[in-house]
């Protein structure tokens, strides 16, 4: 009976040691596999910051480059990166909803004036 134990604990012993080593190799697959995603997010991050960037003008892009300069640390110089650029994207679409504006007044000055015309046609024929 003794010799059964012994056998069942070495057992034991032998299969924890190769489950813990099939847990690391599992962690280390896991790990690289999560790293890789981050590191693929952060270069999609990066190449839509570069694109944002190109589209910029030159004015634009001297501008964005002078208070890079002025500021010291990598965080700093993102913030103010990504705050430029939402204020350019801002003023884009402040300026396309202006045009729509501009666009609307001239649809409904047509609208009025084709609306008046019909009226004085209409007393026209009323009077004559």
């Amino acid at each position: 009976m003794e010799s059964f134990y012994k056998n069942a604990e070495g057992g034991s012993a032998g299969s924890s040691a190769g489950g813990q080593a099939g847990g690391a190799v599992i962690g280390a697959v896991l790990s690289t596999v999560i790293g890789g995603l981050f590191a693929k997010g952060e270069s999609k991050k990066a190449l839509a910051l570069q694109e944002e960037l190109s589209k910029l003008s030159l004015a634009q892009q001297k501008q964005l480059e002078e208070r890079l300069q002025d500021t010291q640390s990598e965080t700093e110089r993102q913030g103010m990166v990504y705050q430029f650029l939402a204020v350019q994207n801002n003023n884009e679409m402040l300026n396309r909803i202006q045009s729509k504006r501009y666009g609307s007044y001239i649809v409904l000055g047509v609208g009025v004036m084709l609306l008046a015309l019909v009226v004085l046609k209409l007393a026209k024929r009323k009077n004559g």
